[in-house]
């Protein structure tokens, strides 16, 4: 075969393979994930590539699925039936691991245990985005030979905005896979190493990609075996390419000598840096700015108002309801008097059986810290955010279907919205406005780095700490009163 060819735009696709194909009809398999592309079902989480027996695809500059092994194709259905962004049976995943199916609107799904926790070991701890709890359980397990290796994603060697999904099997590629990563990164490819490779695996994932795995382990009893634990990691949405490609090249300076970028830099919520050839480092935002400069968190508001992808705006799960595990940084009151979250704390749902003896076997070891905290405790951690990406896409999966596009199946009828939770949706959903349309992101971009968004970057900021600060106030007086 000459070239790849792109599974985008179906028509291109399909006559391409038919040229390549002596004319014949192309494979049914790769005409349906051709399909689900182009109808923007496409989560970009690298399960068709992953679980394909013959190394058929590939993916493109945008981490799209893309043919590169044409003749390969045996047409085994598998590309299709792992997807996770066409049709996900959330309700009878949730009965098999759980053996109950939250209500639609728990945000958090099924959790045996909540805690916040962190890395015993300083060092994970403090180059760590939150608490270091994934590193420092995946290197507890590793050591302990719990675990042969552990899919994570660490920084493209060369294009260092980019995540590249690896089997960690050291503590060195654990330490380099420190840090979160925000722009689309096709982690499942990865599954196809475990299945060559005997051994036990953990997964590290966003919600997506657990989906993904989920279906794949049903299809494929080696990846069922040999991955022992599942972790998920908090997903509000992942970012496009292109802002970041567009930051690299207009914001940072002397990119061409970057040696690494630190997607979060200090604790939650962080700034971004660059480092230099010479160890020097940098902020990517406004780094002549000594009084204020926006955090990760603010600068990721604007980017996911912009640069969202289409199939994340139909994705309900923000919490990673199906992993064993699932890890995010603490957007709550602290539980209880002395906890500092600058000091470095993750936020941690056990699932599962396997979650809760893992996350006690490190404990036990003394790999990590874990302070319990209470179930209300734990629904109200990162609630905003959860509503927000919950309504937002029961919402445009609604508007989609009155539109007859496609949509994803979860095998369960989207609730529609009511009250308070009705007009924040409709909101939320404005302020995304742009995500779909091409016209006016690049300027709302452009404006985000000029000296006028830096200073509306600093109303938001005085806002959100208003809001912490009422949040914390409230909570210090609700936990006083169930005291007395």
């Amino acid at each position: 075969m000459s070239e790849n060819l792109p599974l985008r735009k179906t028509g291109r696709f399909v006559s391409s393979l038919r040229v390549l194909n002596d004319e014949n009809e192309p494979p049914r398999a790769l005409k349906s994930l051709a399909q689900i592309i182009d109808n923007e079902l496409c989560h970009r989480c690298g399960s068709c590539v992953g679980i394909c027996p013959t190394q058929v695809l590939g993916l493109d500059q945008q981490e799209y699925p893309e043919v590169k092994n044409l003749s390969a194709c045996t047409d085994c259905d598998l590309c299709v039936r792992v997807c996770p962004g066409d049709e996900f049976s959330a309700p009878s995943i949730a009965k098999e691991l759980f053996k109950e199916v939250p209500e639609i609107y728990n945000t958090h799904g099924h959790f045996e245990e909540a805690s916040i926790t962190y890395a015993s070991d300083k060092e994970i701890r403090y180059h760590s985005s939150s608490g270091g709890l994934v590193t420092g359980l995946l290197l507890s397990m590793l050591e302990s030979k719990e675990i042969d290796g552990a899919l994570v994603v660490c920084s493209d060697d060369k294009v260092h905005w980019k995540g590249k999904p690896i089997i960690a099997r050291t503590r060195d590629d654990l330490i380099a896979s420190l840090k979160s990563k925000y722009a689309i990164s096709p982690t499942n490819v990865a599954f196809q190493e475990i299945i060559d490779t005997p051994g036990k695996y953990a997964i590290v994932g966003l919600p997506c990609q657990i989906h993904g795995f989920r279906k794949a382990a049903k299809l494929n009893k080696k990846l069922k075996d040999r991955v022992v634990l599942s972790i998920g990691i908090f997903c509000h949405a992942a970012v496009e390419h292109e802002p970041m490609e567009w930051m690299w090249n207009n914001v940072i300076k002397d990119s061409e000598n970057v040696r690494r970028y630190i997607p979060r830099e200090g604790k939650h919520p962080g700034t971004p840096y660059v480092e230099y050839q010479d160890g020097h480092k940098e902020p990517v935002y406004f780094p002549e700015k000594k009084d204020y400069r926006p955090s990760s968190t603010e600068m990721l508001n604007v980017l996911y108002r912009l640069y969202t992808p289409a199939r994340c705006m139909t994705c309900y799960d923000s919490t990673a309801e199906f992993a064993d595990i699932a890890v995010g940084d603490p957007w709550m009151a602290p539980p209880q008097e002395g906890i500092d979250f600058y000091d470095g704390y993750s936020f941690t749902l056990a699932r599962t059986e396997a979650g809760v003896k893992f996350l006690d076997q490190a404990k036990t070891r003394g790999d990590i810290f874990v302070v319990p905290i209470r179930e209300d405790q734990a629904r109200r951690s990162n609630i905003m955010m959860a509503y927000e990406k919950r309504n937002r896409a029961f919402r445009v999966i609604e508007t989609r279907r009155r539109q007859g596009l496609a949509i994803p199946d979860y095998d369960f009828k989207t609730p529609k919205v009511h009250g308070k939770h009705l007009i924040q949706t409709e909101i939320g959903i404005l302020t995304h406005i742009f995500c779909f349309m091409e016209r006016g992101k690049k300027p709302l971009l452009k404006l985000a780095y000029s000296p006028v968004g830096y200073y509306l970057l600093k109303i938001n900021y005085w806002k959100r700490q208003f809001r912490i600060w009422r949040r914390d106030t409230l909570a210090k007086w609700k936990e006083s009163r169930r005291n007395e």
